[in-house]
């Protein structure tokens, strides 16, 4: 009875937390390590989304950008448990103009459509939508 209201009062990263210091503690160490890492890169890594909230027809106002994110990585064939703690997750690259980082989301597209009569654009293409929350870095291409 006692543990269900302690259970209860935790959240699920608290209880995993708790669980893998206990049972799991050199994967807790390298977790907590990487969560460390991961929020001082965050809090170094620019934002653009201020600048970008309203669609502009001028290509110029979009920073053309190197984006290194995080992917997931699966696989349905056996392995042991050492070779998955080891595995790392592959680091992927996408360029192309920034559109918006908001909500926790970053747009970007590199293909776009001239108007005819006036230096504009209308249409874009080939657009990437990336979770900010997997993002490495983010690099401006002059």
């Amino acid at each position: 009875m006692m543990w269900d209201m302690v259970i209860s009062m935790m959240t699920e990263k608290e209880f995993w937390d708790k669980f893998n210091s206990k049972h799991n503690p050199g994967y807790y160490y390298v977790k907590k390590k990487t969560e460390e890492k991961n929020k001082k890169k965050n809090k170094k890594q620019k934002n653009y989304s201020s600048k970008f909230k309203i669609f502009r027809k001028q290509i110029e106002a979009y920073p053309f950008v190197e984006i290194e994110w995080s992917d997931i990585e699966g696989d349905a064939g056996w392995s042991s448990t050492k070779s998955l703690n080891k595995t790392k997750l592959p680091t992927c690259v996408s360029k192309g103009y920034l559109l918006s980082q908001q909500k926790g989301v970053t747009r970007i597209f590199t293909d776009y459509i001239k108007s005819k009569d006036n230096p504009t654009f209308e249409d874009i293409g080939n657009t990437t939508i990336i979770p900010t929350a997997v993002i490495v870095s983010i690099k401006k291409i002059n």
